[in-house]
Order: structure tokens, then sequence, then C-alpha cells
């Protein structure tokens, strides 16, 4: 089967269905709409909005091809396609003439008029037409349209409706008001380009008369789909392979740059998508451009003078570029500039995007700048091509055809150097490297990094997110990627952030703070084992990152791997001694190794480098206590709560650590019951005694050894309910400490635990090393 390129409504309906993508439920959504104005007396018009190739017609078709397979619009409907260039309506008359010739084409429908005189009667009726005055002819024609739709419902698919209304005038335009209106039994599926005065004044006659649909380009993905389904159709094996490989893809996003999302450039690049070689490509590209020239020559043509000058002018350009600059080489007026711009955009010419208070323009089918260059290079489009290699191939697989690449690099896909004969190839790739290497940067690159530098520094993620998706448009590389993932993970959507940052290193496997990026993600998405795999790549990219080295140690440190992870920290204080956050982090590991001497020192050297977070004065605090300088240490707590009691949130963890170092500090009940008074009256005071409740019944596991008493649990207990059981917080810590008191007394006879109420059972169940008691009885 070969698919289309100009004319999908020459195509089969299994075809048009099987290659179809993106507007299912729009092309759904229109046969109800056409359905509907068949069964009920209110029609509804469409008017479907989209440049040459963007797919209008294709839709047509397939919406053509549903309607007919409607059982019950069968016996009910007449269907008018007009041809797609229908030059010679010059007036009503021509229009009604033009339904004629489409209804008899229609052998089907043709079947089912019912005139007194016969399909033979009728036929001799339209031609009589001709024998008539043209206001006679319109008049009798009218009369004979209403005739022949009888009971029937009329279906008109007319293509390029604007270039209909300005053939048909203010005049025709009136008369086909009127007949639309006196005649319910009509409803149309139109296409046009772009919106035209007749639709959009507010004062025109069908101002609001069409439901408009604007067709949008395909995205990368939807591009995909097509090429999947065309190569599906076609039997293209070779397609098929290509395009589930990651460099098919990279390829397919060479051609949505040069394609802009238009439906027909795909099916026309699906036929050369997998050649490698230049040679290969000349033939078929240029052949291309050749079919498409005709077209965008007729696009200008159709310009006024000084939409032509910017037109033109934008494609030597070939970036965005802002108003003044378009307003200062086309001399002419800003004002002036931004109303052509302004109808360029309308008419689907050219595209804008804002870029904090700047608007950059743009062709909006960079095959046009293409097409329209051709014809300037005499012969020789060595610039054509040279911009092709660019977006075609890496600067990697260039490399690799001058056999000019590092063989120890790895790449998905090696492609064998060039021939010593391939002199015109050799040119064109070098010509293209320099151009890589050379090329004036985009003005909106510097815009855009500006604006994503302010944004990120206010915290506005999402702005500044829509800016590194632009980045990532108009240049995307590595960094580009990079910008967007650290978005997503500011904006916690963790598995899109990898993607970015897979991307970027797929761009650039050496970037190393991609790799970190990528551990952050990874660790935020709690997958801690492939985090350390992430930094340990950073660190054998770059041995001296100091933050590879901190962030690799907090992973660790969260698998409790607390030895590997102080060697990561102290190797990150070699490389940046001046980190207070390392420092920090240090003396939080070496906390959990209980080593509280080193773990002051580097508490004392992080507040020293100017560390304020709360975290770093209460490490610090229990490091004190963990030395057994208990009133040193209470004093450190109370400053902590003092100096931070706005910010500070309570943390449970760090008055379980406290709990298990007063436990394990003395056996003497009554220096237990002092530091623990002294405790309750601190935690007490600063309106945070539920957390020391928390914090006690997370120390119950230190209560568990076989090295701890029964005795000694039990006297822990009875100090804490003395002390601690007139305050409401500690109604539940205290009921939960006695039933894991009990249950190490019955050396784990769990009947103990259903004392308690399910909910406070099962946080108790993970703390005596319990994963479920659903089973006992």
């Amino acid at each position: 089967m070969k698919v289309s390129r100009f004319t999908p409504s020459l195509m089969q309906h299994e075809d048009l269905e099987a290659i179809f993508v993106q507007r299912h439920q729009l092309a759904e959504d229109i046969v109800e709409r056409i359905s509907d104005s068949v069964l009920t007396p209110s029609p509804h018009h469409t008017l479907l909005i989209g440049p040459r190739g963007i797919g209008k017609t294709h839709l047509v078709s397939l919406v053509y091809h549903r309607i007919r397979k409607r059982e019950a619009l069968q016996n009910r409907l007449l269907i008018a396609w007009l041809r797609e260039e229908e030059w010679g309506v010059t007036s009503f008359l021509d229009l009604l003439l033009r339904i004629f010739r489409a209804l008899q084409e229609n052998d089907g429908d043709f079947a089912k008029i019912q005139v007194k005189e016969g399909r033979e009667g009728l036929i001799k009726r339209v031609e009589s037409l001709y024998e008539l005055s043209p206001d006679e002819a319109e008049q009798v024609g009218t009369e004979l349209l209403k005739e022949i739709i009888g009971e029937n419902s009329l279906l008109l698919l007319i293509e390029n409706l604007d270039d209909i209304f300005s053939g048909l005038g203010k005049k025709g335009q009136k008369q086909l008001h009127a007949f639309l209106q006196e005649n319910p039994c009509c409803t149309i599926l139109a296409t046009s380009q772009s919106l035209f005065d007749e639709v959009k004044k507010d004062k025109s006659l069908f101002y609001g008369f069409f439901h408009i649909d604007h067709l949008e380009d395909l995205t990368v993905e939807e591009a995909i789909q097509l090429l999947a389904n065309i190569a599906r159709v076609r039997g293209d094996r070779e397609l098929e392979s290509f395009i589930r490989q990651s460099r098919g893809r990279d390829r397919i996003q060479a051609v949505h740059h040069l394609a802009g999302g238009n439906h027909r450039v795909y099916v026309i690049f699906s036929e050369f998508l997998t050649r490698q070689s230049l040679d290969e490509l000349v033939e078929p590209f240029m052949r291309m451009l050749d079919d498409l020239t005709p077209y965008y020559q007729a696009r200008m043509a159709s310009l006024s003078p000084q939409q032509r000058k910017i037109v033109e002018f934008l494609c030597d350009r070939r970036h965005g570029v802002p108003v003044k600059e378009i307003a200062q080489r086309c001399f002419l007026t800003h004002q002036t500039t931004s109303s052509q711009l302004k109808d360029l955009r309308e008419k689907g010419y050219v595209i804008s995007d804002a870029i904090g208070r700047e608007s950059f323009y743009e062709m909006r089918e960079p095959l046009m700048r293409f097409c329209l260059e051709v014809k300037k290079q005499r012969g020789e489009p060595i610039q054509l091509f040279v911009d092709f290699l660019r977006i075609w191939y890496t600067k990697e697989e260039l490399l690799q055809r001058l056999g000019l690449t590092d063989d120890n690099l790895q790449y998905q896909q090696r492609l064998k150097p060039l021939p010593s004969d391939a002199v015109l190839e050799r040119e064109y790739i070098l010509y293209a490297l320099q151009a890589m290497d050379n090329e004036d940067e985009d003005p909106r690159i510097a815009a855009c990094l500006q604006e994503y530098e302010n944004c990120f520094e206010k915290k506005d993620y999402v702005t500044a997110l829509e800016l590194a998706e632009k980045l990532v448009t108009i240049r995307g590389q590595a960094e580009d990627w990079l910008k967007r993932g650290l978005c997503l993970s500011n904006l916690q959507r963790y598995e899109e952030a990898l993607v970015s940052c897979d991307k970027a290193i797929e761009l650039d496997p050496n970037y190393a703070l991609a790799w970190v990026l990528r551990g952050l993600v990874l660790d935020d998405l709690e997958r801690y084992e492939e985090a350390l795999v992430s930094y340990d790549k950073a660190i054998e990219l770059d041995p001296s990152y100091a933050e590879a080295w901190r962030q690799r140690g907090l992973v660790l440190q969260k698998l409790e791997r607390y030895e590997e992870a102080l060697v990561s920290y102290e190797k990150a204080i070699e490389l940046d001694p001046n980190s207070a956050p390392i420092w920090l982090n240090r003396g939080l590991v070496l906390e959990k190794l209980e080593r509280y001497e080193e773990d002051l020192v580097s508490c004392y050297k992080a507040i020293e480098l100017g560390y304020q977070d709360s975290s770093v004065f209460f490490t610090g605090a229990i490091a004190i206590l963990g030395l057994n300088r208990w009133d040193e240490g209470i004093v450190a707590l109370e400053n902590a709560f003092q100096l931070f009691i706005l910010d500070y949130e309570a943390d449970a963890d760090d008055a379980k650590l406290i709990t298990h170092i007063l436990f394990n500090s003395s056996n003497n009940v009554e220096i237990w019951r002092s530091r623990i008074k002294a405790l309750i009256e601190l935690y007490h005071k600063h309106q945070v005694i539920s957390t020391l409740g928390q914090g006690l019944v997370k120390s119950v596991p230190t209560l568990m050894s076989e090295m701890v008493s029964d005795k000694a649990a039990q006297t822990w207990l009875e100090v804490w309910r003395e002390l601690a059981s007139d305050y409401p917080e500690f109604q539940i810590p205290l009921r939960l400490l006695d039933t894991a008191v009990r249950y190490k007394e019955t050396k784990g006879n769990k009947r103990i635990l259903f004392s308690l109420p399910i909910e406070e059972r099962k946080l108790l169940e993970p703390l005596l090393g319990i994963a479920d008691t659903s089973a006992v009885k």
C-alpha cells in the first residue's frame, strides 16, 4: 500500500484508519455532529482550521467513510464532496453547479435522488441551466437543489472554504447564507488554512455560524505513532525496527524540527528516514522540495509586499527574531511590523514565542525556508545541506563518518567511515561540523537562560520549567534537558525528572552533574541502590566532585551503611573543607556511630562556617549528652529551642536518640529520675512534649536488647510513669511502653499485645520486631 502524500481522499478507508493518529476524539465528535444534523432539525456546521499538510483532508476523508457506514443515515443523507481546488467558483450559481457535479460523481448518492424525470432527466435539467441567463439559472438551480434533496439531508464537504468565499464575493455569500438558513436540511464540513474575515469578524454574516476546530501539530510521540502506523501498513519492517531504536527516535526528533509537526512532511520523510549516506538523501530530499516549492511560492505570492519582505528576512535568519530587529532590518515601523506579524501568525506563516517581555518570531514551517532557499543557491544548495546535516545527524555521528571519533566512546549505533573517494559528502560534513562550532547563537537562548535563572532564583519552578522546555526545543543540549529535570524535581514530578536526566546523559554520557541530579531524583524516589550507582558514576567521571561525594554519603546513610558514608564525607571534606553542610553530615553519621567526641567537633566546625540550621545545634547538644555531660547538654538543648523556636519542627528521632542515650548513661534510678524530669520540663516549656513521648516510644528497641534485664526495663517504665503520667500527651506512649515491657517479661507472648487497640498495636509491633499478629488467636 502506498500512502498518498497529497491526496488522502484517494486512499482506502481501512488505510486511512490504520495510520490515523491524534484526532480520534475530534473525528468522533464531527461524525456525531453530522449525524445529529441529519436526525434532528438543528444543523451543525464545522470548519477545520490548519495549514497545508496538517491532515485536514485525511480527517475529512475519514469522517466521510465513517458517515457512509452509519446505518441510521444510509437512506437519509446525500453527500456532495467538492474538489479540493475549485478555482472556478465566482458566484452562487457556480457553487450550485459544483454541487450538482459532485452529486453526479457519487453514484451511490445519485441513485437515491428521486425526481419525476428520473436520473437521465435530472442530468438534462442540470445541463439546461447553461441555456439560461445567470440570474435565471441561479433561481432555477436553487429550486432544483431543493427538489433533489427532498426529504433527505445534504452534507457539503468543502475544502479551502476561504477560497470559495473569496470567489463568491459578498453577493454569493449572502445567497449561500440565505439558502442554508431557509433549508436546515443542509450541513457543512469545511476546511481552511486559516481563519478569514467572513467567519472571524463579529459583523460578518457567518460569524458564529461554524463550530471551529483548530488542528494541532503533532507532538513527537504522536509523530512516532504516525510513522509506526505507516510502516505497519506498508509492511516496511526496516522502518518499524528503526523507529523502536533510540537512534530512530533521535532521527524523528530531527524530522520534527524540520516538519514543525506537519503530518504530510512525516509521510514524505518516512520514505527516507532510515537512509544513512548523503548520496541516498540528496535525491529524495530534493524531490520532496520540488514537490513542495510551487505550493510555497504560491503562498508567498498571496502575501502583501511588506509581508513577503518579513517572511524572506525570517527565512534568512533561520531562528527566532525579536520584533525590534525585524522592524529595523525591514525598514518598517514597530507598529506596522507588529500588525503584519499578527496577520502572518493568523495565516499560519509564522509562530511567536514570548520570553519575558519580548516576543520572538520565526517561520512556522522550516521546509518553507528550505524551498525558498533552493531557488537562491543556483544549483549549489551548500548552506541548505549544511543545515540539513546539522539537524539530521549528531556531531558524534558526523565525526564517525570522518573517522575522527574516539573508539573508546560508546555510541548506540556506529556509522562506517566514508570511503576515500567520497569527496562531496566529506566536504558537506566538514561544513556542517564547522557550522556547529561557529554558529551564531539564537538570541532566544540568551533570553531564555537569563529568564530561567531569574525564575529559578525566585523558586518559580513552573515558569522556569516552561523556559527549560523552550531551551530543549530551540537547541536541545544536555544542559537544557538537565535544567528541565531540575525544575521537574523541584515540582516533585520525579519520574518525569528522571526521564530528563536520562536524556541529558544520553546526549552527554560524561556529564557528571547530570549523573548527580539523576542520583538525587532516584533518592527522592527511594531507589537508593540506583542512586548510589549514579553518584559512583559521577565520581568516576570527576573524582574531585565534592558534592557527589556528599550525596553518596547521604544515600549510604539511608542504607544504614554508616562506615561507608563516613568515608564519603571524609573525602568530600578533603575536597571542600569549608563546606558547612558536609561537616554537619559528617556529624550526623558520627552520631549514628555513637562517636560523640568527633560528632561534636564536626558540629562546631559547621557552626563556625556559618551553618545556622536548627539541626546542627540539636546534633551538637545530643553529642554533649552522649559524652555524659548532661547538665551542659540540657543547656545546649535549651539554647537550641530558644534560638529556633519559630522555625524548628521538633524531631521525634532526636528525642528517640536522647532517650536512648539517657537509658544507657546510667543504671542509677535517681540519675534517671533527675534527667527525665529535666527533659520533660524542657520539652513542656517549649510546647513540644508530644515529640518527647514519640521519641520514648521509638526508643523501645533499646529495651528489647538481651543485654537489658527485665528489672531494668520495669524500673525505666516506673520512672517515666511517675514523672509523665499527668501529661495527656504521654497517655498513649506510657501505655505502649507498658505493653512493651510486659511483652519482654513474658518472653514474647504476643497475646499481651491484644490489650491495645489495633491502631496502637500496629504502631508497636515493628518496634518489637514483629511483622504481623493477625494469625494470633
